[in-house]
């Protein structure tokens, strides 16, 4: 096997299911998810000889599935909403209650509502940063922000998703 072929199966290996996660929860369908990850090794492999080593790998990757789904978003230019149901993988599993599950599951579904609710910019910096725990300085590098700029979006973002969630609560 030759030298990037090992050293694409090993980043592979180690980061397909993240990346894959990332774009599901971009994307709110596991078979896009899927085939847009598989995008994301293609032309790691293809860029893999250009990768200089300026950041890590993990961040090169999350930069590249950044852009494939954009571009995939702009061919489709429809947002697609995914059942709650189908998000069991991103769930750390306990014993609770039927009950405590169903209101957990309710929970997580009125979350991810808000979230889809939220612009594109706040949108995806509340997933690379709080949800994906990429650091300020890795979502700065995938979105070619500024380090203030990715700050100062988190900080709108999540007083948006507050105030989102605030007057859901109001109006009950």
């Amino acid at each position: 096997m030759s030298r990037p072929a090992e050293q694409i199966e090993k980043i592979y290996e180690e980061y397909f299911q993240e990346i894959t996660k990332y774009l599901y929860r971009r994307t709110g369908n596991m078979e896009t998810a899927k085939d847009l990850a598989q995008d994301v090794f293609m032309k790691a492999l293809h860029g893999l000889s250009s990768f200089k080593g300026h950041s890590s790998i993990k961040t090169w990757l999350y930069t590249i599935a950044y852009h494939t789904f954009v571009n995939d978003y702009r061919r489709k230019v429809k947002w697609t909403f995914t059942n709650v149901e189908e998000m069991d993988f991103l769930e750390q599993q306990s014993f609770t209650t039927p009950e405590d599950h169903i209101e957990k599951q309710a929970d997580i579904e009125r979350l991810w509502h808000h979230i889809y609710q939220l612009k594109d910019s706040y949108r995806e910096v509340l997933i690379l940063r709080d949800i994906q725990e990429l650091s300020y300085e890795e979502v700065a590098e995938i979105l070619n922000w500024t380090l203030s700029k990715v700050k100062t979006t988190l900080h709108r973002a999540r007083l948006e998703l507050k105030r989102k969630l605030h007057c859901e609560e109001f109006n009950k």
